[in-house]
């Protein structure tokens, strides 16, 4: 059994892989560049054929990957897309969406591509989940069927490393980034971290799989509980009428003990709103309520109607009829284009049923959007007149925004990322 393990470690040590990545998501499209060198040849696997059809033309699915990189790639990619060609693969690396159902750990996506790609696996091949999920789930999914088909660990490996991709990061990127690596035994684990160690600088190797598991919820769990705590403590300021960026300027000095968070119109993304929930929903399932979790993730909605409900103030104290609001960003975080569970989406679903006003949105990344089964279209950011609008709403402070010119508007500017905070002339600015 030991000439499995003998010939991936071969084949990783000559680069010399053939790698399956089912999905080309924001984490699957990382890793197709990063693994896509040498003599390595990366299968890519998608649902979405206008994804893979772009990557065939030279095109970039996503803002923040120039086309250039995908060209000098695409000579090292297989995109027919055929599930079969798994049976080519050495490694297969699956890295598809785990979304929650009524507060429960949706893993639909994974079962139905294992379901898809199961019947092709092979002797000597090493199976690795990145998708964010709770602890146990890899073995939960993957286990018993590899385990009927094959011997575990001898001539089969089963690996998890949960992905820590952060799109539109430009100080941390995929490879100064460590990756944690695990496996379902010494054989698995060896294999997955040299196979990582091609394309990162450093691993962290995790105990066991469930270890893995756990550590991506923890990194999500600390950002969601602090996100909220400086959420909280922005609406308290203001009745307080204390600047917020100014005492965590202030708070940030210290050099031990305290890490600086920004307040926002709430939180978005796949991570910080669902992957928290998966823990407290095993921990739950297993006998105790994790509190902490479900207090900040309602904390983070409070934070997004209150500023809805401030905005509505804003409006009435204006005495005028049918206003007109302008949405800056729609994405959950500025330089994307990835709009899930954004904060930004809610509010502007809010005030398009409203009927004291009129409301566009603008996004440089997001070209059009559907909301109530209506697809709304982005104003173009090179030819915004600000001054056709009454309330400007910056919710994602995209760095394509023309800052300057909107001042000039003298337009209300309601602020809620905090860009203008620093200005000495507030007169038409709002922070909330």
């Amino acid at each position: 059994m030991k000439e499995y393990k003998r010939n991936l470690l071969n084949k990783i040590k000559k680069k010399s892989l053939n790698i399956g990545l089912i999905g080309i998501g924001y984490v699957g499209i990382k890793l197709v560049l990063a693994f896509s060198k040498n003599k390595n040849k990366v299968y890519c696997f998608d649902n979405d054929k206008e994804k893979i059809e772009l990557l065939k033309n030279n095109t970039s699915p996503y803002s923040y990957i120039k086309s250039s990189e995908i060209k000098k790639k695409t000579k090292y990619l297989n995109l027919e897309n055929k599930i079969s060609n798994i049976n080519k693969c050495d490694v297969i690396i699956v890295c598809l969406p785990t979304p929650l159902k009524k507060e429960k750990p949706d893993l639909s996506h994974i079962k139905s591509g294992w379901e898809k790609f199961k019947p092709f696996l092979k002797k000597g091949q090493i199976l690795i989940l990145e998708s964010t999920t709770y602890p146990g789930c890899t073995e939960d999914i993957f286990y018993k069927y590899l385990n009927n088909k094959f011997q575990i660990d001898k001539n089969f490996f089963l690996g998890y490393s949960p992905e820590r991709e952060n799109p539109g990061d430009k100080e941390y990127d995929f490879q100064n980034t460590p990756k944690v690596v695990s496996g379902i035994g010494k054989n698995s684990l060896e294999i997955c971290d040299l196979l990582y160690q091609l394309i990162v600088k450093k691993t962290k190797i995790a105990e066991s799989i469930r270890i893995a598991e756990a550590s991506k919820l923890f990194e999500n769990i600390y950002r969601s509980i602090n996100i909220a705590l400086i959420n909280e403590l922005k609406i308290a300021c203001e009745y307080l009428k204390l600047n917020t960026y100014s005492i965590i300027d202030i708070a940030g000095t210290k050099p031990f003990g305290y890490s600086k968070f920004f307040p926002g119109p709430g939180i978005g993304g796949h991570c910080i709103p669902i992957d928290p929930l998966y823990f407290s929903w095993i921990s739950k399932k297993k006998g105790f309520e994790v509190k902490f979790i479900q207090l900040s993730a309602q904390i983070n909605k409070f934070r997004t109607n209150w500023i809805i409900s401030e905005i509505k103030k804003i409006i009435k104290n204006q005495n005028k009829k049918n206003h007109k609001i302008l949405l800056l960003g729609m994405a959950y975080k500025k330089n994307i284009e990835d709009t899930r569970e954004s904060a930004s989406v809610k509010i502007f679903s809010r005030f398009l049923n409203e009927k004291m006003c009129s409301v566009d949105y603008c996004d440089p990344f997001v070209k059009k959007i559907t909301i109530n089964k209506k697809i709304i279209k982005s104003l173009d950011y090179k030819k915004i007149n600000y001054n056709n609008f009454d309330i400007v709403i910056i919710a994602t402070d995209h760095d394509k925004f023309d800052y300057k010119k909107m001042l000039k508007s003298k337009k209300i500017i309601v602020d809620l990322r905090g860009r203008f905070y620093n200005l000495k002339n507030k007169n038409n600015i709002i922070l909330l």
